[in-house]
């Protein structure tokens, strides 16, 4: 195609990603020249084609963090913590804080340092992309009129003959409008990273065991994003219940991200008030909007997980185990409180809850209503940071 419309429409470099026990590596670009982002630093690779010279020159700041050779004790984050299930409706008193938003925190404090230049180049894509859609959207409009003015003297009879020189024109305004947005859709679709994963077998293969549990994990029949706790004074309420928890209904799926060209597809796990979490091999990629967006190397990201027992006030999913009972209106006790002539009672269930945690403020919370499959997935995502850190899997 000869980019007649469009001709600063630039090709972005093909990434390689080498994901091994010391973490993942990023080379961007191709001979002669590349960058190689690693647990070792970053580096600028200069060759001359042919000759079998070349140059490598480390560019970034040495640092002590965990993608140094030899990290301190602190950067390894411990393993997924598996813990015993809290009281209905809630964590242990002493960990419940009143009015607590479970929101991370912004994209541009998400990032991981040893992903940023990974980063820099999907937000070029993402701002190529945002700019050949615009040109799209006017694109289309000046198609839609150009097809009217044709089309109108086209299935007539006598103007497209008497005026044969003005309906040329119509006609050939039509066609290159049309050819100008199948060529601005044809590069749109190229502007891609096309993305190579090399994966040891090491990682490899918790990596898809856990993509495994994951889809068993999105057939639970009740998953919610949590968005709020709210301690509840019992003594005003006279609720057996601990807090008061906001959650919305989502759907996890496999999915991929569309700056990101690569043949297998992820965990996608949506989220109602922040950016959708996207599972790679190596990091995780959180996208809030087409320009927010931050990438979290899979060591810095915790993922907890326990059982919990919920008052339902909502039907009861069918593959959720009930527990017990409890009153609407109880004592201390969580007798019947016969002061209420309307009292009735609400199934206690058990549902499982995961949190996904990082240092530099990821914080998302969900709830599923088959516990047992969620904690096969917190199982399988230990194991995955064990592949890379060696650390044994706690489950206590």
């Amino acid at each position: 195609m000869g980019w007649r419309f469009r001709k600063t429409f630039k090709l972005f470099p093909g990434v390689r990603l080498n994901l091994t026990a010391r973490g993942l590596s990023a080379t961007l670009g191709a001979s002669p020249f590349s960058v190689n982002l690693g647990p070792r630093g970053v580096y600028r690779n200069i060759g001359i084609p042919g000759t079998g010279l070349w140059n490598r020159e480390r560019i970034d700041v040495p640092s002590f963090g965990h993608g140094s050779d030899v990290p301190p004790p602190s950067a390894v984050p411990s393993s997924p913590q598996i813990t015993p299930q809290p009281p209905v409706n809630g964590l242990p008193s002493s960990e419940v804080m009143p009015d607590v938003e479970i929101r991370s925190a912004s994209t541009e404090s998400l990032n991981s340092e040893s992903m940023k230049q990974f980063r820099d180049l999907l937000k070029q894509t993402s701002d190529e992309r945002g700019v050949i859609e615009t040109e799209i959207a006017r694109a289309s409009g000046e198609l839609t009129v150009a097809a009217a003015r044709f089309n109108k003297w086209y299935r007539g009879f006598f103007l497209k003959r008497i005026f044969k020189r003005r309906f040329a024109t119509r006609e050939e305004a039509f066609h290159t409008a049309q050819a100008k947005v199948n060529e601005l859709n044809e590069q749109l679709r190229l502007t891609k990273i096309a993305t190579r994963f090399e994966i040891d077998r090491e990682q490899a293969e918790p990596y898809y065991k856990m993509r495994d549990e994951f889809t068993a994990l999105c057939e639970c029949q009740k998953i919610w994003d949590t968005l709020s706790r709210h301690e509840i004074n019992r003594f005003e309420t006279r609720s057996a219940a601990s807090q008061e928890v906001t959650r919305r209904p989502v759907k996890f799926d496999l999915s991929s991200c569309d700056l990101i060209e690569w043949e297998q597809q992820v965990p996608h796990i949506p989220n109602c008030v922040g950016g959708d979490l996207y599972v790679y091999p190596g990091f995780v990629l959180y996208r809030a909007s087409r320009q927010a967006f931050a990438l979290i190397d899979f060591h810095d990201v915790t993922l907890e997980y326990h059982t919990w027992r919920f008052q339902e006030g909502e039907a009861v999913p069918s593959d959720t185990q009930t527990v017990g009972q409890a009153w609407a209106y109880s004592n201390k006790d969580g007798s019947q409180d016969h002061r209420f002539r309307d009292n009735y009672q609400i199934p206690v269930v058990l549902y499982g809850e995961i949190l996904f945690a990082s240092a530099s403020g990821l914080n998302e919370q969900y709830g599923f209503s088959n516990p047992a499959r969620v904690e096969r997935f917190a199982t399988a995502w230990a194991e995955v940071r064990k592949s890379f850190t060696g650390t044994p899997v706690t489950v206590r």
